[in-house]
């Protein structure tokens, strides 16, 4: 029986037509493509050879951006979240990457200027609290992906290296010695009896929000001030869907899940302090606030971010005699609002993220 059957012969030649289209691509013309951040190979390439090939070769190869535009119009009739900034993973968590989230966490970014600013910022600002009787503490909400690896892609877990901003953030800290607490060993330890991180929002939970909470309130000092979780939340119960299903086009009153919010009782009666935090409209997505509650308590201003600007104020609230919340501005925080405010503990909580500074930071007064 002859090896190839003469029907099957006319097969041979169109693979090997197939087989050679990617070197005919590199002389015959061919669609535009994206440019490549770097197409010639590192120094020491003999250093992890294929990883510095790597770029060059996907710079290069035949018919590349035809192969792209058939991919992207793949991507876009199967609903990839690829041109939108949300990573699948495990179970379905979802996971922030703009802003270079993702290489973030994976240690694979690390901003040094920006970083250094913000270590000068803070001890300068704990510098002049200092000077007026107030004290500092330092604390920053980890990205789901920094937390939840085990939950990231085989391919993004495979990356992860150190140090990462985070470290960096508690070496310098101790080094100033101001108080600081690093919130994810505790969080990955809080894994075990319950989730920590909504499944599709970039934001922790009400039983996260808890913890750290208190853990800050460790680091200051002040363990009076700790809140028991069973009496701040209750059982896992149905919730919207959050802020990256919304990327996705998705909604849904019970895609998600999060803790019950348990209110303090008797509920304070807060009163608006004026005059105090400053103004910046009613659109303003990050207005800050500032509140008398009617009892006693130390006087406390949170700078931070959305982890705390709606998750705390419920727990501020039991255990202060007043508490305020502006937003950090990277680094541009309004000086004049915490002098005016005169706050006896200062809480910067800022989310992974948005750590580093942008542009010029916040020129505070002499101490």
């Amino acid at each position: 029986m002859p090896l190839l059957l003469a029907y099957r012969r006319w097969w041979c030649f169109f693979f090997m037509a197939v087989l050679t289209l990617p070197t005919l691509g590199l002389v015959l013309p061919d669609l535009p493509g994206p440019v490549r951040l770097m197409t010639t190979p590192q120094e020491r390439w003999w250093v992890h050879a294929t990883e510095r090939l790597d770029p060059f070769i996907n710079g290069r190869y035949g018919f590349r951006g035809l192969v792209m535009a058939g991919n992207a119009t793949y991507l876009r009739a199967m609903k990839s979240t690829r041109e939108r900034p949300v990573l699948l993973g495990e179970g379905g968590q979802m996971f922030f990457t703009g802003e270079q989230t993702l290489e973030q966490s994976l240690g694979r970014l690390f901003r040094a200027k920006p970083m250094g600013d913000l270590v000068d910022v803070l001890a300068r600002l704990d510098t002049l609290l200092k000077a007026r009787g107030a004290e500092l503490v330092v604390a920053s909400a980890p990205n789901a992906a920094t937390v939840l690896p085990e939950k990231l892609p085989a391919w993004a877990r495979g990356q992860m290296t150190h140090p990462t901003e985070l470290d960096y953030l508690d070496t310098q800290m101790a080094a100033h010695a101001i108080p600081h607490v690093d919130l994810r060993p505790m969080l990955i330890a809080a894994k075990a009896q319950g989730p920590i991180f909504r499944r599709t929002d970039t934001h922790w939970n009400q039983r996260s929000s808890v913890l750290a909470f208190n853990a800050v309130m460790a680091a200051a000092g002040r363990p009076e001030l700790e809140i028991a979780p069973q009496t701040a939340i209750g059982p896992l119960q149905a919730a919207p869907s959050g802020d990256l299903a919304r990327y996705l086009g998705e909604a849904s009153e019970t895609a998600d899940q999060d803790y019950a919010e348990i209110a303090s009782n008797p509920k304070p009666e807060l009163t608006p302090i004026t005059g105090v935090m400053p103004d910046h409209g009613p659109h303003d997505t990050f207005r800050p606030y500032a509140y008398a509650t009617g009892h006693s308590g130390p006087s406390v201003l949170v700078i931070g971010d959305s982890f705390s600007q709606h998750f705390w104020p419920r727990l501020l609230e039991r255990v202060t005699s007043r508490f305020a919340w502006m937003h950090h501005s990277a680094c541009k925080f309004e000086w004049p609002a915490v002098e005016r405010f005169k706050p006896d503990l200062v809480i910067y909580m800022v989310t992974e993220r948005s750590l580093p500074c942008r542009g010029q930071p916040i020129d505070m007064p002499p101490g």
